[in-house]
């Protein structure tokens, strides 16, 4: 990680406390470690894990990302940054099979936070009904995003664990699919399909 968390830190001060106190009376030391989540505010962890989505989906469009589909290797999606936009188009799913098409932005995974938040900002609404969400912090690197989903059944709260490594989304797992994240330049063979992709999608439109 970048940083050790506020939440390690005093884990760690608490358990030096204790161990100390312990010595001094003579009893035995603690058995077992507090929560990660102990020490912090539901509304610290909200603006911590908001602050982790909107530098994740920041570093994919200004530096593109690879979204792998662990369930369904090799499909990916491929978001170019928004400079590196080609003629226009800056995503493309490739299925397990190598076919290309393509696909909005807002199929990846790690924006989706982001977009909402982006959404529900621009509407001025409350937490609730199209934008409602919720988040939860299982440890220092996990947590669950929970927020309103649409089916022909209706809608309801759907969950996506994300877990992070140095500030950043690295993997999701949600009802749909499992995704690792790349951020980074795009291979060079990936970047060719990327592009094919492209041509024949305007091709088609003429």
């Amino acid at each position: 990680m970048r940083n050790k968390s506020v939440s390690t830190k005093l884990v760690l001060v608490g358990a030096l406390v204790l161990l100390i106190t312990g010595c001094a009376n003579a009893k035995p030391a603690p058995t077992g470690s507090p929560s990660p989540t102990a020490t912090q505010t539901q509304a610290e962890i909200d603006a911590e894990f908001i602050k982790i989505a909107q530098d994740s989906c920041e570093k994919a469009q200004k530096e593109n990302v690879v979204e792998s589909i662990v369930d369904d290797a090799p499909a990916r999606i491929i978001a170019l940054a928004r400079s590196n936009a080609y003629k226009n188009y800056s995503a493309v799913y490739i299925d397990s099979k190598g076919k290309a098409q393509v696909v909005y932005e807002l199929e990846l995974t790690v924006c989706g936070p982001g977009y909402l938040l982006s959404m529900q900002e621009e509407a001025h609404h409350d937490n609730s009904g199209d934008y409602e969400h919720h988040i939860k912090k299982n440890s220092a690197t996990n947590y669950t995003w929970t927020q309103a989903t649409y089916s022909e059944t209706g809608s309801y709260l759907a969950d996506t664990i994300f877990t992070v490594y140095d500030g950043l989304i690295t993997k999701s797992v949600s009802e749909r699919d499992s995704r690792a994240m790349t951020y980074g330049p795009i291979p060079a063979a990936d970047m060719q399909i990327f592009k094919a992709a492209i041509d024949a999608e305007l091709k088609r439109l003429e």
